[in-house]
């Protein structure tokens, strides 16, 4: 197996595609990263920027690349000794008539081979949906599409298709009998009986368009034919009843996009309905899905695979166990799963590890200062008094998200529940849906495994603590939240309800996630603002003490499971961007001057607020998210331009619709969002005092975050795991949220700043420490630390690897972290300040008895002895950070 010694993720789409990725290839390789970890790269909705929504999976998007240029990039790696690791999405694909798979499900119904492809109820009880397909994407109401004439049928290249908009549907075969009512001319009649005749043969899909394309290109030959349709279509599309009685006899209904959230038959990603779910579990969607994928690994143009959305699978484990036999045993493979804390991943999962979002959490605290951390929530109650706790609020939106958007999916579990004949039938069907919403909102991680080995030591522990936490919120629904309990325990007389309970278990489970990403990450993240650089994915805001002790042993313990897991700080997820995450986190350090400069700025900037019915505009709550967020992004040079203003409005409007406090995506308050946008403005106006008070503060914060940055990138490099690096942010990574932080990276700059380091490394140490130095408001230290680190982490790849982990005791007045990476006879000594403060100049630390004496510090080219003792005052006298080489003789 090739394991990746460090990655670099690229976002891929129109704008950076196969034709980019080659022209920074050499420069990659030159910084010293070892794999391409790329974005989804098959056939996906035109101008998308993500990958995500895959169309066909048996095709590159074409506006990325091509097969050919894939082998050509493939073939400069091998020259470089890099490999290509591939995110896939076998959860979910593009709910679009460009899905040909889902169009053709649309048209044929039962007789198209994908009719089970995809997670669809087909025998919901609601009329509207039993033997049909949801389609929620209408602008209004169907009753009023028809009346406005928004909705029609046409004939053309493709057949009969129903008309919306730009959105073309196939006409089901099952729409063929009221259509022929209607179409009196013998030779549609013919074509259309024709069409039924083949259709219902179960033809592959491409068959089927073969031999539809020539029947229908036969009758559009037919020139007085096709007029006279024509002509009854337009009679048609002018009635509506009879359009109706057309579209009631179709294999899908459409219906208004809203519907969707209190009704539905397939499931979504998240409460995405243009995302719909596979049939992922079925032995033969999986291997026609990954065909291609496999096919290209089999050629050696993919080396590793990255899985989306793990958790969103009925039966992950099972799904990676047969990826593992597909793909064989040298594929290198990681999940993204999130892991709350005190989550690891399944012993028996057959992964090389996660994506990294737990490091991402863990290097965070390292960096925060508790104590502060602490203070600035007590600050944050003080602020707001009337502001529930973390926990509650999480319980809250949650629940509200359930009840606003996740409706339909919540009345399809209570409904199973009784088609199991898991609860008695006497207990009224409310009881139990209350009783269901509280124990989901109520589970503090994203889901359990039913069936299959999980991240929680004990699972059943895990769902005791949820009933009883459930239970203390709704004492009210006790009774049946005792009926719900039974569900997870063991009969051993009777293995039938043991299998039913199974099946409600790992149904319930696809849909905590969402919840929990959707109520947590998606809202609670945005209302809850004491500290916002822990509002993050995988971290959380609610840990009361971290000690670098508690770092050093989390390490161990993941290095003994899965020691080839990511580790990674930003990526197209996370929040905010890495460097600005620590900007927030250095508020720690400075808890007494941000509160005094808060209190100001609240003052100063109070004319800028407008109101509306006596409350102001932007809220306090909001008013503060937007001051955190000034710190994290505000430019490094200071300057202001009209670029980041844009930036910082929209990222507010984004928080705020996220918040669901006082507008929605669903339903915008464009006046709440436009006043907060001008008090933005207004406050970063050139003629307003906030800049004068703002910048000194904001000068001190971006300094010690600087600090903190060089540490954070020393130890995602030199720590247990493989280091990732998001794209661009091998210099300093202030972006906001997507799509700020999918923005065009300037590779320009950085091979020019690479081309002057090395340039100046010729000319000594010193000159090239002096040139960083003051470039540092350009991010070329921490630029400099990526690659220095990355070339010792190259040249000494079995140490980073295959090397043990020893963490080095320090004294907590030292405000260090240090550790040894060792294999063999070759030793790496890291020693980086986690404190802003300044270090007790007096410490020391005690070196192992057989470590070397002779080391080799790796970014200012100095040498050194140590026996037994290293002075801290010898580490930090060039440089901010230490990563010292050395071997035993």
């Amino acid at each position: 197996m090739r394991i990746p010694v460090a990655t670099y993720r690229l976002q891929l789409n129109a704008h950076f595609n196969f034709k980019q990725v080659e022209e920074i290839l050499a420069y990659l390789h030159e910084l010293g990263i070892t794999a391409i970890y790329a974005s989804p790269f098959f056939s996906a909705p035109a101008g998308g920027m993500h990958g995500y929504d895959v169309s066909d999976p048996y095709s590159l998007n074409t506006e990325i690349g091509t097969i050919d240029q894939l082998q050509r990039i493939n073939m400069e790696l091998q020259q470089k000794g890099m490999t290509w690791l591939q995110d896939v999405v076998p959860n979910h694909m593009v709910f679009a008539m460009s899905n040909n798979r889902l169009a053709d499900v649309l048209e044929r119904g039962e007789y198209s081979p994908y009719y089970n492809w995809f997670d669809i109820d087909w025998n919901h009880p609601d009329p509207l949906l039993h033997g049909k397909l949801m389609v929620p994407f209408l602008g209004k109401p169907l009753p009023e599409c028809l009346q406005q004439q928004e909705i029609t049928i046409d004939l053309g290249p493709e057949g009969f298709v129903i008309k919306y908009g730009d959105t073309k549907y196939p006409l089901s075969i099952g729409a063929y009998e009221p259509l022929l009512a209607l179409l009196h001319q013998e030779d549609i009649m013919q074509l259309l009986q024709q069409l039924r005749a083949e259709a219902v043969q179960g033809w592959p899909l491409s068959s089927w368009r073969e031999i539809k394309t020539g029947l229908v290109q036969t009758f559009l030959g037919k020139e007085q034919a096709v007029l006279e349709v024509r002509r009854l279509l337009t009679v048609i599309n002018s009635d509506a009843r009879a359009l109706d009685n057309i579209l009631q006899r179709q294999y899908y209904q459409l219906c208004f996009w809203q519907k969707a959230n209190q009704l539905i038959n397939f499931r979504r990603f998240f409460a995405v309905s243009e995302l719909i779910s596979l049939n992922m579990a079925s032995e033969e969607v999986f291997y026609e899905y990954h065909q291609l994928l496999h096919n290209l690994y089999r050629q050696k143009l993919v080396h590793g695979l990255r899985i989306d959305h793990i958790d969103g699978l009925e039966k992950p484990v099972e799904y990676l166990h047969r990826l593992r036999q597909f793909f064989g045993n040298d594929c290198y493979i990681v999940v993204e799963k999130i892991l709350e804390q005190g989550e690891h991943l399944g012993g028996n999962w057959p992964v090389q590890g996660t994506t990294g979002y737990e490091f991402t959490s863990q290097v965070s605290w390292l960096l925060t200062n508790s104590e502060g951390a602490r203070q600035l929530k007590h600050y944050y109650t003080t602020l707001f008094p009337g502001m529930p706790d973390y926990k509650t609020i999480t319980f809250e939106k949650k629940r509200s998200f359930l009840e606003k958007y996740l409706g339909g999916e919540w009345n399809n579990l209570v409904r199973s529940l009784y088609t199991l004949q898991l609860v008695p039938e006497t207990m009224m069907p409310d009881e139990i849906k209350q009783a269901l919403a509280l124990f989901m909102c109520c589970m503090p991680v994203y889901r359990l495994y039913p069936g299959e080995e999980a991240p929680h030591s004990n699972p059943q522990d895990l769902i005791k603590e949820t009933f009883e936490e459930a239970k203390a919120r709704g004492p009210e629904w006790a009774a049946p939240l005792q009926v719900l309990q039974t569900i997870w325990d063991f009969d051993a007389t009777d293995n039938g309800i043991n299998l039913r309970r199974l099946e409600f278990q790992k149904r319930l489970m696809q849909f905590t996630g969402p919840l929990m990403a959707k109520g947590v990450e998606d809202t609670t993240f945005y209302v809850y603002n004491a500290l916002l650089g822990h509002n993050e994915v995988g971290d959380t805001p609610d840990i009361e003490n971290y000690t670098i002790q508690d770092f050093h042993q989390w390490v161990q313990q993941r290095q003994q499971q899965f020691p080839f897991s990511l580790n990674t700080t930003s990526t197209h997820d996370t929040k905010r961007g890495e460097d600005g995450r620590l900007r927030v986190n250095a508020l720690t350090w400075f808890t007494i001057e941000w509160q005094q400069v808060n209190e100001h700025w609240r003052l100063i900037n109070a004319p800028c607020k407008e109101s509306r019915d006596g409350k102001p505009m932007p809220a306090g709550e909001d008013e503060y998210f937007i001051y955190q967020s000034l710190i994290a992004g505000f430019p490094a040079d200071e300057q202001v331009t009209e670029e980041y203003v844009e930036r910082l409005k929209a990222y507010y409007i984004k928080s705020v619709r996220e918040a669901k406090l006082f507008t929605t995506w669903q339903e915008p308050d464009s006046t709440y969002e436009e006043a907060g946008c001008r008090f933005i403005e207004k406050i970063l106006a050139p003629e307003h005092n906030f800049l004068k008070s703002f910048l000194p503060f904001f000068k001190k914060i971006r300094d010690a975050a600087q600090q903190l940055s060089v540490t954070q990138t020393l130890v995602k490099i030199t720590a247990p795991g493989i280091p990732d690096t998001y794209q661009g942010s091998e210099g300093w990574d202030t972006s906001y949220v997507d799509p700020d932080n999918r923005r065009p990276v300037d590779y320009g700059f950085f091979k020019q700043a690479l081309k002057e380091i090395k340039e100046r490394e010729q000319q000594g140490t010193a000159e090239v420490l002096k040139y960083i130095s003051s470039k540092k408001t350009e991010g070329l230290e921490k630029f400099y630390v990526t690659w220095k680190a990355l070339q010792c982490r190259r040249q000494l790849a079995a140490v980073f690897l295959h090397g043990s982990y020893i963490p080095l005791q320090t004294p907590a007045e030292c405000g260090i972290i240090a550790y040894i990476r060792q294999y063999k006879n070759e030793w790496v000594l890291v020693i980086a300040p986690v404190s802003v403060r300044v270090t007790n100049t007096n410490c020391s630390i005690t070196l192992p008895a057989n470590a070397p004496i002779k080391w080799k510090h790796v970014f200012t080219g100095e040498t050194m002895e140590a026996a037994g003792d290293l002075p801290i005052h010898t580490i930090f006298n060039n440089f901010p950070v230490s990563l010292l080489t050395g071997e035993v003789k």
